[in-house]
């Protein structure tokens, strides 16, 4: 059986919303040495350009995300969905604040650390939506 047309927008939405957030996130990590050697002031330009592809796409995940739950009678899943869903959303929004704390973090040492964080936090959320499609 084919999804519905809204089925399939909602889906789509989210998927590349994820695509932008995690995969942009890998894709911005993987530059930046060569970035680096572009010159001075490249890697921050170059995160500043991705910001602004980033927080939206984030928003439409907490949304598209937010409709994915209406589309489920929580009386039809089990307990373990429900808490890996609740996980789930408990590490997408780490990964918002955790991405937000990584711009403005002010050494080397903690944009570092925060941008760890925000990838690895973004890849979780990610891996369980997965186990939440079944």
């Amino acid at each position: 059986m084919l999804a519905s047309s809204l089925t399939a927008l909602r889906l789509t939405l989210h998927i590349l919303a994820a695509t932008v957030w995690v995969g942009g996130q890998l894709t911005l990590a993987g530059l930046v040495p060569t970035l680096r050697d572009a010159g001075e002031g490249v890697v921050t330009a170059a995160a500043k350009a991705f910001s602004r592809l980033a927080w939206p796409a984030y928003v439409v995940l907490i949304l598209t995300g937010l409709w994915n739950y209406t589309t489920f009678n929580l009386n039809d899943v089990s307990v373990a969905w429900k808490i890996v869903l609740a996980v789930k959303i408990t590490v997408a929004l780490f990964a918002g604040l955790s991405t937000f704390l990584h711009q403005r973090a002010k050494s080397r040492g903690q944009v570092a650390f925060w941008g760890s964080v925000s990838g690895i936090s973004a890849i979780a959320a990610l891996t369980l939506g997965v186990f939440l499609a079944g």
